[in-house]
């Protein structure tokens, strides 16, 4: 599984999107010319059925075009909120970060820890009380403003390790880049539903038109209203059909491959099949009873209405069976009682046994700043480009492993403040007190004191624990008023700006949290892709290289050089020379980011995986190395795991 692949075959599934589109209007623009040239007889003196009339074809071209492009466009535009307003019209209630409720906390618990294996911010959570079925769906534009919804009934009514496999299922969504892709198909799909919605509208209207009109010319006009709503609703159906077409085209297949992907995170593929297993077995299944969820079906984990025509997912049997080749086709009972915490205790089971292998942070995530581990290039390549379960391992080490306070302040607002603003202090003494002093005249001293504690509790710790810590706190800065987020974003920057130099870590921490942060205040847009190629950006890509090089390797000229040329061997396509300190200033670095962000994932990936051989012309990833690495990937849109020797390369 290589999600950069992946996301660049979601990239191009939009042209598939774009071909069915046009079919779908194609076919209504003419179904409409046909409705018109029948009624036209009835509304003009002495006229007779004639099918060739160009002038109503081109204004039904028109005019349906102009239709169908405006309601797509309105449906987007609604949907650019982020996955919040796909929550919220399926009647999702989100769940409180700070909730002590078993089976919330249980959840939250298992949506975290596969949050900080995949080193992407932890998604807000919702859970859809009126529905007892089995489902659950991700969405969202990106991983700045994903959330994850399930029922009220995936939530109680799985066991922790079924619960598990059906948000690792989500999870692959939102790397693979399904998410975004099922976004742009709901505006699409709303476009080419929308003429029905407007026959539908005719018809509600005709029993207004019918009372007040008494006269023969009122008596044809309320005939030729219903003939033209009658029309025009059955042409939506016409809609329906392609809009079915499309959603079949484009989630069959990645239900297949989210499924497996949810096997390769967790290395348990009963836990993903007992979660079908029950839905095959219980009476609600995993149908949606709120009257959105047609529009959002093909979000779903499991189908959410029984259709066979044109559906959106593989039927159970078949999932089941690739999961569990020896099942015997046997559902579970179809009265399931709810899990307790009886029999599921949230201080939790340890997980199952991985294979032995160095982690980055071996027995406990309290290592040394120096800490490295020792592995090939290809080994690092394979640890970012996909999720292992060492990499969810590490994540369910890292919760049980933080400290109370550290995950009470993740959970509160300013909580999160004072921590993202004690992990970008300086490590000098004489920098961190100019600093302090800063923030003691811009903060309250509850947040200042709570400022310095943690510092001290996490200057040390290892890259991936402080990368964790940040993806904790982005869904509680969230709930930030707009006034309170530019205050605390104006707090940060003056924070770095405080002692005149801004290491490449504080730089590149700020922009993952203004990053996440600015587009879900509507501050920026999302970049959209515009560089398919590494040879535009080989500038952009010689500064970044330059700079990992020589805070890589500073001991000597000649290993920086070494560790550039390996870099740059990983650009294909163009040759790209050294830049000299003064081309690799804080603001270059920045502008050859924010130029990165707008590339395509196959282009992202073949400049990580030459950051990752200039890393390790010493065949060790050091903590700083990592942090680094990972803070580039994530500021220009591409987030990637924390670094692990997997255990299928080691």
């Amino acid at each position: 599984m290589d999600f950069f692949e992946h996301q660049e075959q979601a990239r191009k599934k939009t042209h598939v999107l774009v071909f069915y589109f046009l079919l779908a209007v194609l076919g209504i623009i003419g179904s409409i010319y046909f409705l018109a040239v029948a009624i036209i007889p009835f509304v003009s003196d002495g006229g007779r059925f004639n099918p060739w009339q160009p002038g109503v074809l081109i204004a039904a071209a028109v005019g349906t075009g102009v239709v169908v492009f405006l309601a797509s466009s309105f449906k987007t535009m609604q949907l650019s909120g982020g996955g919040k307003v796909v929550a919220q019209e399926l009647g999702g209630r989100i769940v409180d970060t700070n909730s002590i409720d078993f089976h919330e906390r249980r959840l939250l618990n298992v949506i975290e820890e596969m949050a900080i294996a995949s080193g992407v911010p932890v998604p807000d959570v919702y859970v859809m009380d009126s529905e007892e079925s089995i489902n659950a769906f991700a969405a969202g534009k990106t991983t700045s403003d994903a959330v994850i919804g399930v029922t009220r009934g995936c939530m109680k009514l799985l066991t922790r390790d079924e619960l598990q496999g059906v948000i690792a299922h989500e999870f692959s969504h939102i790397l693979n880049g399904d998410m975004r892709l099922n976004m742009r198909l709901m505006g699409v799909v709303f476009g080419i539903l929308f003429i029905s919605l407007i026959g539908e509208f005719i018809l509600r209207g005709m029993s207004y038109v019918g009372r007040g009109s008494r006269s023969r010319e009122g008596g044809g006009a309320v005939i030729v209203m219903l003939v033209a709503g009658l029309g025009l609703f059955i042409i939506g159906y016409i809609g329906l059909f392609f809009a079915n077409l499309i959603k079949a085209s484009v989630s069959r297949q990645r239900e297949f491959l989210a499924d497996a992907s949810a096997v390769q995170f967790t290395r348990n593929p009963d836990g993903l099949a007992g979660a079908l297993q029950k839905i095959g077995g219980l009476a609600a299944g995993s149908k949606m009873s709120h009257p959105m969820s047609r529009d959002a079906s093909h979000l779903f984990f499991g189908s959410a209405f029984r259709s066979s025509v044109f559906a959106t997912h593989p039927p159970l049997p078949i999932r089941i069976k690739r999961l569990m080749p020896s099942w015997d086709g046997k559902f579970a009972p179809s009265h399931l009682p709810p899990i307790t915490e009886r029999d599921e205790p949230e201080k939790r089971k340890t997980p199952p046994a991985l294979p032995t292998v160095p982690v980055m942070i071996p027995g406990m995530m309290l290592a040394e700043q120096g800490a490295s581990v020792r592995m090939t290039e290809s080994e690092a390549i394979e640890s970012m480009s996909s999720v292992h379960p060492e990499q969810v391992a590490l994540g369910h080490e890292l919760l049980e492993n933080f400290p109370p306070e550290w995950t009470d302040a993740s959970r509160s607002q300013s909580g999160a403040q004072a921590m993202i603003f004690a992990l970008l202090l300086a490590q000098d003494d004489k920098l961190r007190d100019d600093e302090l002093d800063e923030l003691r005249n811009e903060t309250e001293e509850e947040t200042y004191q709570r400022v310095i504690t943690l510092h001290g509790q996490i200057s040390e710790i290892h890259s991936a624990a402080k990368l964790a810590l940040v993806d904790l706190c982005i869904p509680t800065l969230r709930r930030l008023s707009p006034g309170e987020y530019d205050r605390f974003k104006h707090l940060l920057q003056k924070l770095i700006a405080s002692d005149r130099q801004v290491d490449l870590f504080e730089f590149a921490l700020l922009r993952v949290v203004n990053r996440h942060l600015d587009t879900y205040f509507g501050r920026e847009k999302s970049p959209r892709v515009r560089y398919l190629k590494m040879e535009v950006l080989k500038d952009e890509a010689s500064i970044l290289l330059s700079t990992l090089a020589a805070m890589s390797s500073p001991s000597s000229d000649a290993d920086v050089e070494a560790a550039f040329a390996a870099g740059s061997k990983r650009i294909t396509g163009s040759e790209i020379t050294f830049a000299t300190p003064d081309e690799c200033g804080l603001d270059a670095i920045g502008r050859a980011l924010d130029e990165f962000s707008m590339a395509s994932p196959i282009v992202k990936r073949q400049l990580l995986e030459a950051c990752s051989a200039s890393v390790m012309t010493d065949g060790v990833v050091s903590s700083s190395e990592a942090e680094l690495i990972r803070a580039i990937a994530d500021s220009m849109g591409c987030p990637i795991p924390p670094f692990v020797r997997t255990a299928g390369l080691a």
